[in-house]
């Protein structure tokens, strides 16, 4: 539940799924529908195994990698899959209820990061947000979804080491570095910088330098390596060579 109260992200996805075919293409690239359903409700298992070995005292282990954890949820038949996907949401809701009921300041080790009860919670409503916006696109529900301040915290303040993995993993850092700002009117401006030494986001006053400019539901899509149906919605007062680097490093997760 979004802090307003107003919003729902999981009931937002779920509504969603319940509307679409399996095979149906998606905007996440190279998935469809089932494929999607299989990415969340291995990830809710992939974190409720990580919960329930943290509160049986043992060892965290690693996090699986995506096509490890992934591939028997996309074997599944899709009617199965979905079935379970409900079943994996309730495993995980309490494996992390079991152990924040009696440690709040949990902190738990998830893809190489220290993640916290308040930040589990964040990027479940983040996945759900982004990943029905891949299944629908553009409308109401995805506007206000994506709208909301805090998803787009999560996204510059935790995930940007996995946003950034396929376009530092593609391209080398130019020479020098570059810096970009993306601006979303009445919100700091997100700014990206990539050097030799990897790259960042950061939150930054807007200081009225050039900046991709957009709205803020559209700014978190380009942040992901998406773009809304109106391609108007993202106007760039960049150099050229700074708008294509800058759409190399956000290629996408």
């Amino acid at each position: 539940m979004s802090q307003s109260g107003e919003m729902n992200e999981t009931q937002a996805f779920l509504e969603a799924l319940d509307r679409l075919p399996p095979n149906a293409l998606t905007a996440c690239a190279g998935w469809t529908v089932h494929e999607i359903t299989a990415h969340v409700a291995a990830g809710a298992d992939e974190i409720a195994r990580l919960f329930e070995a943290y509160g049986e005292g043992l060892p965290v282990p690693a996090t699986r990698g995506w096509e490890e954890r992934e591939a028997p949820y996309r074997a599944m038949d899709d009617a199965a899959l979905r079935k379970h996907l409900f079943a994996a949401s309730m495993r995980l809701g309490s494996a992390m209820q079991a152990v924040f009921s009696r440690e709040p300041d949990a902190v738990i080790p998830f893809t190489g990061m220290r993640m916290t009860a308040a930040t589990f919670a964040m990027h479940s409503r983040s996945e759900c947000a982004i990943h029905r916006w891949d299944m629908v696109g553009d409308d109401d529900v995805s506007w206000k979804l994506l709208s909301q301040p805090e998803i787009t915290n999560h996204a510059v303040t935790v995930l940007a080491p996995l946003l950034f993995q396929r376009g530092c993993g593609s391209s080398s850092a130019p020479a020098g570095g570059f810096t970009a700002r993306i601006r979303a009117a009445g919100q700091p401006d997100v700014v990206a910088r990539r050097d030799a030494s990897g790259a960042v986001l950061t939150f930054e006053p807007d200081d009225g330098s050039p900046a991709i400019e957009t709205d803020a539901a559209a700014r978190l899509l380009f942040i992901w390596g998406r773009r809304p149906g109106d391609p108007s919605r993202i106007r760039s007062g960049l150099s050229a060579e700074d708008r294509l680097r800058l759409q190399a490093l956000l290629a996408g997760a």
